[in-house]
């Protein structure tokens, strides 16, 4: 490692306080493991360098950061002082930390702290991540290279987009379909692994909601999963909230798929849908396809009225609703009771159900109230005398 003087101005004949630094035409810092391998390297155009104090003024420099002697991020800033040749390098101004190839990522920052002896980025102002559909950003982050780890705090945030775009253009992005607030972040670029301490709120839009609408939430304690595979995992208590489609429910841990754009859970959970009271030992939702699913354990209920069944599907676009498998329905009004291999029908208007069976076999039973016997006829009048005058 050391510094490659091209030409200098004004070399000075003695080091007081008062000689002016060296003026390079570059800057050039390279480190080798034990190995031999290269570790990270920095450049620069152009340099004032301060022997008495040994730091270096860099204007635009680049470096690279290696990982098992291949090259994996690039770097750059508008300027950068390096202290003690290389043990600390303070990046200022349109900082950018690009890793390139099949998953590309971007950092960007307004300052940072480079410790490489540390294999660490400190970022203090602004640090944002993002690869093709999501993006990463807090007050504060660490970034550990040999890790491959971005630690984020103060105030953290994840979106993801509806599109795919090129984290390295310049267009601009959409509305984020998926905004996460947690607690604290970490995230791997590498392979996507990301992890989230909450408590943490999520607001979602799903397909086909305009971005001015009212966004579902999802509140949970911690998240972890995968931006690359799109899998996260909300860890119980959860609580999903849906004020246009009038749905609330709160249930133990929840999958959020975002390339299937769908809610599941293989655990219990309860809640409401518009009239109706809700539960089961599972759940789907599918936003694409507007549809709920309960495939295990469904129960509904109303004022008056309830049905149990092995697997229950709504679609609260049309209000349509099917129950399949054991099905029981009660009325309590004249204690009507139907069972049937699976029932099929809509909401009413009142958020009453209306089923039917057809092609089906139907047991009913009915309780109608017994009416009075009638009572028996008056005997008739003896017509009156006739007068006479």
């Amino acid at each position: 490692m050391g510094l490659v003087p091209l030409g200098c101005s004004r070399p000075p004949t003695s080091f007081d306080d008062a000689s002016p630094p060296f003026v390079f035409r570059s800057l050039d810092l390279k480190q080798q493991n034990e190995r031999g391998q290269p570790t990270w390297e920095l450049t620069s155009p152009e340099a004032r360098y301060d022997i008495r104090r040994r730091v270096a003024q860099a204007r635009s420099p680049q470096g690279v950061i290696y990982v098992a002697g291949k090259p994996l991020y690039r770097l750059q800033a508008t300027s950068g002082t390096v202290i003690n040749d290389g043990q600390v390098i303070v990046l200022e101004g349109g900082i950018r930390v690009e890793r390139h190839g099949p998953q590309p990522v971007l950092i960007t920052a307004r300052r940072a702290r480079w410790l490489p002896s540390q294999k660490l980025l400190r970022i203090d102002r602004a640090p944002m991540a993002e690869d093709g559909l999501h993006r990463v950003g807090a007050q504060r982050a660490r970034f550990l290279f040999d890790r491959d780890r971005l630690e984020l705090e103060g105030s953290p945030r994840i979106e993801r987009f509806g599109k795919t775009s090129d984290p390295f253009g310049r267009q601009r992005r959409t509305n984020p379909e998926v905004v996460a607030l947690p607690q604290k972040l970490t995230w791997q670029p590498g392979d996507g692994a990301l992890e989230a301490e909450g408590p943490l709120r999520i607001t979602r839009l799903p397909p086909g909601r305009a971005p001015e609408a009212l966004p579902q939430t999802l509140t949970a304690s911690a998240l972890n999963g995968n931006t690359r595979q799109q899998r996260y995992l909300l860890k119980a208590p959860v609580q999903v909230r849906d004020p246009v489609e009038k749905f609330d429910l709160d249930g133990q841990n929840l999958q959020l798929d975002g390339a299937a754009q769908t809610l599941s859970s293989d655990q219990s959970f309860s809640g409401h849908w518009k009239a109706l009271t809700v539960g089961g030992n599972s759940l789907l939702i599918d936003a694409r396809q507007t549809t709920a699913t309960i495939p295990l354990g469904c129960r509904l209920q109303r004022s008056g009225e309830s049905l149990t069944a092995r697997l229950c599907r709504w679609n609260w676009q049309d209000e349509t609703l099917f129950a399949e498998g054991d099905v029981d329905y009660q009325r309590t009004s004249q204690r009507q009771r139907t069972r049937a291999g699976q029932l099929s029908g809509r909401l009413g208007p009142k958020g009453e159900l209306e089923l039917s069976t057809p092609g089906g076999r139907v047991v009913s039973a009915f309780q109608v109230p017994q009416r009075q016997r009638p009572l028996p006829p008056s005997p008739a009048r003896p017509k009156p005398e006739p007068l006479h005058l």
